[in-house]
């Protein structure tokens, strides 16, 4: 075996940020990408915070990082970092600026959040330049993108054309000569939804973002309203892919060969998969070895409270050419496409409830990595006693820190052929609270993983059975980790 194609092991990775770059806050490393030899890093702050403030409120007791009942007073100026691999130093090159509020008497971020990045060069641009996609809260104005030609100087773009309720979108996906986004969460639906849902499903196309032409791509919800969002895009067979969020029949995938404005689509994915709402989320995409590898999962950790879908773990799917899928790793049935069982022998969430998404994929140096979001770290602060029967009884049985210990952290695995396939770390790279993989990166130096981590600055911990502090956490707040092959001498 050669050195391109010697399997990443957890050994192989080393850290290069811990503790959210020295800021607990900095929860989500939320977007990577490599520009001009460096890898830039988009946070997103406070997003513990934020979740104690949605409608439903989560029923968690106590809170498991202290902070006020005020989001706002919750420092969240979202954040772009800069690494240099050669140096192995990180350079804070943006912070988003305080702007005043809407309504509130007082300065508020312009962003709370970056979701998104991509390198693309318009009509308007001498070199290709990196473009960043952006989260405002409620008291700012709407989302817009960010421009930089250098990686060290931002400005903003105009943003498509949606109305004032977007607060949020993810996916920048360049094809054919323009850049494809969505909205992801809105003022109309946020309180009720969390952050994934849209108040519009459509696809929108630019080829020009300095002077912001955009254009409809797609019809909203491809013509079917329990398409609430396009979540996530990805680039196949000379296709552009999309995958929804559907929480009525389960996800769907369309695909398009692109040219004139709308395009035209074709389905490929249906009803989940045929698992149904179980796959409420098309999560995450990558093309490897000639087919394209879908990530599922439910909205907001696994389990939908709002729209009462879930808990569930995910599946990988995968799609070739001709539209035909394979189930990878999921749960066995029967559908109108023919008797689906798990090519891997594993079982939804790589046989862990705990894993409610394939959060993202990379082809790195002959392999594919695939990255979960894990909730197990959760378990100390839900409330247990609205659980099914059985479900409890497990807890009881397994025990609550066994549970923790055996399968807290997010998990990353690997295979070279899309049957095989083996854990590189199960743990969250021994660290407990990073409880997702949000980013992957293959890049000339090594593979980069950007954690989400939410449990900082302090976190609650439990003094007895009735008593509880917040202590500070060390271990909080988003990591970098970057992977670098092994010597083939050495055993795998």
């Amino acid at each position: 075996m050669t050195d391109a194609s010697w399997p990443l092991r957890e050994a192989d990775f080393r850290l290069t940020c811990e503790n959210g770059f020295g800021d607990g806050w900095n929860h989500y490393a939320h977007s990577m990408a490599w520009f001009r030899g460096r890898l830039y890093v988009g946070t997103t702050r406070a997003t513990m915070a934020m979740n104690k403030w949605v409608i439903p409120r989560p029923e968690m007791r106590p809170w498991p990082v202290e902070c006020p009942e005020d989001v706002y007073d919750v420092p969240r100026q979202a954040e772009i970092w800069e690494y240099t691999p050669e140096t192995d130093t990180w350079l804070r090159v943006y912070q988003a600026p305080l702007v005043p509020g809407r309504e509130l008497k007082r300065l508020v971020p312009r962003y709370i959040g970056f979701r998104g990045i991509t390198v693309f060069q318009g009509p308007q641009d001498s070199a290709p330049c990196l473009y960043v996609s952006t989260w405002a809260p409620l008291q700012a104005e709407p989302p817009d993108i960010l421009r930089s030609e250098d990686g060290r100087e931002f400005g903003s773009v105009p943003r498509p054309p949606w109305d004032t309720v977007v607060r949020s979108f993810r996916t920048l996906q360049v094809f054919n000569g323009r850049v494809h986004t969505s909205p992801t969460s809105s003022t109309a639906v946020a309180r009720r939804t969390q952050d994934s849902v849209g108040s519009d499903s459509t696809i929108y196309a630019c080829d020009d973002l300095i002077g912001g032409r955009w254009q409809a791509a797609s019809a909203e919800g491809f013509g079917f309203r329990a398409n609430v969002t396009v979540f996530e895009m990805a680039l196949f067979d000379g296709h552009l892919y999309a995958g929804t969020v559907n929480p009525v029949t389960g996800l769907e995938v369309w695909k398009t060969r692109g040219g004139d404005l709308p395009y035209r689509w074709t389905r490929v994915l249906t009803r989940g998969a045929w698992r149904g709402k179980l796959n409420e989320v098309g999560g995450s995409f990558c093309e490897f070895n000639g087919a394209l590898y879908l990530g599922t999962g439910i909205a907001n950790g696994g389990y939908h409270r709002a729209a009462n879908v879930g808990p569930g773990a995910a599946e990988v799917i995968r799609i070739w050419p001709d539209d035909s899928w394979e189930l990878i790793v999921g749960e066995s049935r029967l559908t109108p496409d023919g008797a689906r069982y798990p090519l891997s022998g594993y079982a939804p969430g790589f046989d862990s409830l705990f894993n409610g998404y394939m959060w993202r994929m990379a082809a790195h140096a002959g392999h594919l990595y695939v990255g979960t979001f894990n909730w197990a770290n959760m378990l100390p602060y839900l409330p247990t006693y609205v659980w099914p029967e059985d479900v409890v009884a497990m807890m009881y049985r397994w025990g609550e820190e066994n549970l923790i210990r055996r399968f807290g952290g997010c998990e990353l695995w690997r295979t070279r052929d899309g049957i095989l396939w083996e854990p590189v770390t199960r743990n969250g790279f021994g660290n407990k609270y990073n409880w997702g993989i949000r980013n992957l990166v293959s890049t000339p130096h090594g593979l980069f993983v950007g954690t989400a981590n939410p449990f900082g600055p302090t976190v609650a911990q439990r003094i007895d059975s009735h008593r509880w502090q917040y202590v500070h956490n060390p271990r909080g707040g988003c990591e970098i980790w970057l992977g670098q092959p092994a010597s083939p001498e050495t055993p795998a």
